[in-house]
């Protein structure tokens, strides 16, 4: 019985001593109230960083006519933008007839084609290396023969700051 009150006072100098140190952000040695302490956290998680800009998708797009001129876009805010300045790529080689066959949004597309035959792969990746890859191997798959990358390009998002 002589134990319990000089134990009750040890346990009861443990925890106050543990609760203060364990409600204040203070480097170890340093007093509570400090200025090198930081605010008490109470279990509550630090803010979400704020988002500096905003990521703004692009578009492009490929027109091709029967007599093998073509035009091509990207890096155009709309799709309507892309189509436009696709067809308008393709005309300016003095084709009438020419004609969006692919519109591609944020990504990387290839056109690959047989030398000696008629087709055509449109391919999309996330880089131009990997779309001409699909591409080549696509054309091959016509079995016609070597094939050529007529286009390879890009139309990525583009980053805005607020």
């Amino acid at each position: 019985m002589n134990y319990i009150k000089p134990l009750s006072f040890l346990t009861a100098s443990l925890l106050a001593c543990c609760g203060a140190a364990a409600q204040t952000a203070c480097p170890s040695g340093v007093a509570p109230g400090s200025a090198l302490c930081g605010p008490s956290s109470d279990g509550e998680a630090a803010a979400p960083p704020r988002p500096t800009g905003e990521w703004i998708k692009t578009w492009g797009a490929i027109a091709t006519s029967p007599s093998g001129n073509g035009g091509v876009s990207s890096r155009q805010l709309s799709e309507e933008a892309a189509r436009k300045k696709a067809l308008e790529n393709c005309r300016s080689a003095g084709t009438r007839d020419c004609k969006v066959e692919f519109v591609y949004q944020n990504q990387c597309v290839a056109l690959v084609h047989p030398v000696q035959a008629m087709g055509a792969a449109f391919t999309t990746a996330a880089t131009a290396e990997e779309a001409v890859r699909l591409g080549k191997a696509r054309c091959a798959e016509l079995g016609k023969g070597e094939c050529k990358v007529a286009i390879s390009e890009c139309s990525e998002p583009v980053f805005r700051k607020f």
